[in-house]
């Protein structure tokens, strides 16, 4: 997946694996993500390559039954240097946006 920063000045391109893995019991599960650093993607000139990046979403539903717990690690290390106006939006409003979407996205599922 290409990534356009066109506003931090160069764009990011992440080559990731990903999967869905059932925990022990059946009403847990987690999608797990990480870079994958194989040599089968030929990298963009003038796209920063991240290396770095892992994700893991994890789901478990909860004692009553009528909805999930959610918890997320998310790392990126997106190389290069970025602005300091972009990590400060990044904490502060990018991802709990991202947790709200997340969190919209649960309670519509299955309806």
């Amino acid at each position: 997946a290409v990534v356009s920063t066109q506003s931090t000045g160069s764009h990011r391109d992440y080559v990731f694996l990903r999967k869905t893995k059932l925990i022990s019991e059946p009403d847990r599960w987690c999608i797990i993500g990480r870079s994958d650093s194989s040599e089968s993607v030929d990298t963009v000139k003038s796209v920063v390559r991240v290396e770095q990046y892992e994700q893991t979403i994890a789901f478990q539903r909860n004692e009553s039954g009528s909805g999930t717990k959610v918890f997320m690690y998310y790392f990126d290390n997106p190389g290069g240097s970025l602005p300091t106006w972009l990590i400060n939006w990044a904490a502060k409003t990018g991802v709990p946006q991202f947790m709200t979407t997340l969190k919209n996205a649960c309670e519509k599922y299955g309806q």
